[in-house]
């Protein structure tokens, strides 16, 4: 794809979610999700292999999907009340539609079934964008009406997704799937504690948004697509096994490390409005993803990993990992995503 067309696409994404973050109309709303989908599309699939296309496909129908269902919530709730506007309290059947619209474009289960085949299916830096920057809209609306009502359904599909992403995660040997459950798992925190503090959730997203893109930066810095090609990295980059097993564990909350605040704020609101039954099955979620971070770093670690011999001696004939221009970038996001506590902190008060 030229770059010229790759710019205008990235700044059509870009556009796409400022519309939606700056608009309080759901037409405006639903026209800036759409432009930021369709807008995507075509850079999932610049690579033309035959599993991209197929994942870009799966991901263009979901979204069609989710933005059918939103657009039929918002004209129910338009007829119901006779505005557009997202300030206006929400019907029942309005509340219900646009939850599972932002079930699906959020990849909260039971609507997840599609997120860690697409994510499997695109270049570590294409799925970079679908688990972040995809992210932020659906989160802004969802944010937006939590201030009105909250809704036990929100909570519902939180601590579901919490419970999936750590229990699909478990026997994954592909990393990318690995990620989209973690991913998963996430989401589901952060909705939860929006229906509580929408200031805290908000920080845990900024949190979560700095994390994974230090880690699915690294990862494609260093061109590990599975848990078997992480034991060359010892003897390729010394230096990348302490950047993959600190921004994991980060993303999996062990303290003292930056993510660790994502899950405090969450545990703070919930157990300070009476829900320590409902913390308990958040705690019994994370402790199942963090095997399988652990199990990342274990890989990490390991200097011989047992597999074949020629796997084994493979990494002296890579020259895909010397030193770029990205370098810098890896590096930054690495340090924001592991060693941020203070700022973490200072975020938190100033919003």
């Amino acid at each position: 794809m030229y770059r010229v067309t790759s710019i205008f696409l990235t700044l059509t994404v870009i556009s796409g979610t400022l519309i939606v973050i700056s608009s309080e109309n759901w037409f405006i709303i639903w026209v800036g999700l759409e432009i930021s989908t369709l807008a995507l599309v075509p850079l999932l699939s610049s690579n033309f292999l035959p599993r991209n296309i197929e994942a870009t496909i799966k991901y263009f129908l979901v979204q069609a999907l989710s933005a059918a269902i939103l657009l039929n919530g918002a004209l129910i709730q338009a007829w119901l009340v006779g505005t557009w506007s997202i300030l206006e309290p929400l019907n029942n059947i309005s509340s219900i539609l646009l939850i599972i619209a932002i079930a699906f474009k959020l990849g909260l289960a039971p609507c997840h079934f599609w997120y860690p085949d697409v994510l499997q299916g695109l270049p570590f830096l294409q799925g970079l964008i679908i688990a972040t920057w995809q992210k932020i809209a659906p989160l802004i609306i969802l944010f937006s009406f939590n201030q009105l009502i909250i809704d036990p359904l929100v909570i519902l599909l939180g601590i579901l997704s919490v419970l999936v992403g750590g229990w699909g995660g478990l026997n994954q040997t592909q990393i990318r799937k690995i990620l989209a459950f973690s991913s998963i798992g996430n989401m589901g925190w952060i909705t939860t504690t929006s229906a509580y503090s929408c200031n805290a959730a908000l920080s845990m997203l900024i949190i979560y948004l700095i994390i994974n893109t230090a880690i699915f930066l690294v990862l494609d810095f260093f061109k590990a697509p599975t848990l078997g090609h992480l034991n060359i990295l010892a003897q390729l980059s010394p230096i990348s096994i302490l950047l993959i097993i600190t921004s994991v564990l980060s993303l999996g909350g062990l303290p003292p490390l930056t993510g660790f605040m994502l899950k405090f704020f969450s545990l703070y609101f919930l157990i300070n409005n009476g829900f320590i039954i409902l913390s308990s099955l958040l705690i019994i979620g994370s402790l199942l993803s963090l095997f399988f971070y652990l199990r990342i770093s274990f890989n990490v670690s390991l200097i011989l990993f047992p597999q074949h011999i020629i796997s084994l001696t493979s990494w002296r004939n890579m020259s895909y990992l010397t030193p770029t221009n990205k370098t810098w970038l890896v590096s930054t996001f690495s340090i924001l995503g592991t060693f941020t506590i203070p700022l973490t902190l200072y975020l938190y008060i100033i919003i």
